[in-house]
């Protein structure tokens, strides 16, 4: 006994390292899953059913009895898994054993032990949720007392065995559970060793019975320093994309700004210059600036009016008088080919309006000077078309 509870002592320091290891900043992993704490993934479980005894007799094994003739057990257990493959159990069996002697004698028996645990299924197929057949192999230590009161023998005791798990839902298992116990003949009750020279006895068992997983019952996902680093660099980036988006939204909100204010003032302009143009012979009254935003050749909406306008006035005009459109860019934006083409563009796009509009193509010719000439003195008011 006293050895007994000197190996339960070393067990339980050995768990306290672990769990310790496993409150630490780092935890344990395994295969890419990180260890859970100390009070998730345990299980409780009840079990009963049949079984045989045996004992060598002069080297072989002799006087096998046969399985459920006389003996049954009952289970208790509590488990911890440490990760998905690793884990411990503590359970008690006890019931009754068949001596397996000629006098057909039985004996009552407990047995509490420790066992090691092996998922074999996660170590080999790797660990997944929805799983639901389990092969579990383990192997442990223990003290068998049989005979309890009356002809008492106990001592270590070893076992092991495969246990056959099969998920109902994620808190519930059945386990069927396949195992053989070994004691040293010396442990075995007194008169079952007069029968002959034992050197071991042997306890064969197969349990149905039922585990409840409690707490946190599945396993996180364990992320290398690599993964990490790379998800704070995107991270990282995202930030400084949002940031520049922030920035280059106030710079447009500013170019807005400016263009409103450039937009007003040539509105302003067109009025005072419409009495000027008008005093010009074969000059069109209220159409014959058409303005344009900064380096935009696309039609105005104000614009498409005065073409309306200027449009009946060409009609009403003699068919041999031909209107000359020219296209203008002011000097302070673009280089001096860029203008040349944009002052081309919004020429024709105003003769390909007024065209699409009814006026005679006969009457019409267009040209580009760019930024060459620069006809008023305020210069965003030289981007524009003058009907000439």
């Amino acid at each position: 006994m006293k050895k007994f509870l000197l190996s339960i002592a070393i067990v339980a320091i050995s768990a306290g390292s672990v769990f310790a290891q496993e409150n630490s900043a780092e935890k344990l992993r395994w295969k890419g899953i990180m260890n859970n704490g100390f009070w998730a993934n345990w299980e409780i479980g009840v079990a009963g059913g049949v079984n045989a005894t045996a004992w060598n007799k002069y080297g072989g094994v002799d006087n096998q009895t046969e399985i459920g003739d006389k003996g049954w057990q009952v289970e208790g257990n509590l488990t911890k898994w440490f990760n998905p493959i690793v884990g411990a159990r503590v359970q008690v069996m006890g019931g009754k054993l068949n001596q397996s002697d000629d006098y057909g004698r039985d004996s009552k028996w407990i047995m509490p032990h420790v066992d090691g645990l092996v998922n074999l299924s996660n170590w080999i197929g790797g660990y997944r949720e929805d799983r639901v057949y389990y092969a579990k192999l383990f192997a442990g230590f223990g003290v068998n007392f049989v005979n309890v009161g009356e002809n008492r023998a106990d001592g270590f005791a070893a076992t092991g065995g495969l246990i056959n798990t099969f998920r109902v839902c994620k808190q519930l298992d059945i386990n069927l559970e396949l195992k053989g116990v070994l004691t040293p003949g010396r442990d075995m009750p007194a008169d079952v060793a007069a029968l002959g020279i034992g050197k071991y006895g042997q306890m064969y068992a197969a349990t149905l019975g039922l585990a409840y997983r409690f707490n946190k019952r599945d396993w996180s996902k364990a992320y290398s320093q690599e993964e990490v680093d790379g998800y704070l660099a995107a991270i990282a980036a995202l930030e400084a994309g949002l940031a520049d988006a922030h920035r280059n939204a106030g710079k447009l909100a500013e170019r807005l700004a400016a263009q409103k204010a450039a937009t007003d003032q040539a509105l302003k302009d067109n009025e005072a210059l419409r009495a000027e143009l008008a005093k010009r012979k074969n000059s069109v009254v209220s159409s014959t600036a058409l303005f344009f935003n900064l380096n935009s050749a696309r039609l105005l909406d104000r614009a498409k009016s005065s073409m309306q306008i200027l449009a009946e006035t060409i009609a009403a005009a003699p068919k041999d008088q031909v209107f000359t459109l020219v296209g203008h860019a002011d000097d302070e934006t673009g280089s001096p080919e860029y203008n040349q083409k944009l002052s081309e563009k919004r020429a024709k796009a105003v003769y390909d309006y007024l065209v699409e509009n009814g006026v005679n193509k006969d009457q019409l010719t267009w040209k580009g000077v760019g930024s060459s000439q620069n006809i008023f003195p305020i210069n965003s008011t030289n981007r524009v078309v003058i009907v000439k």
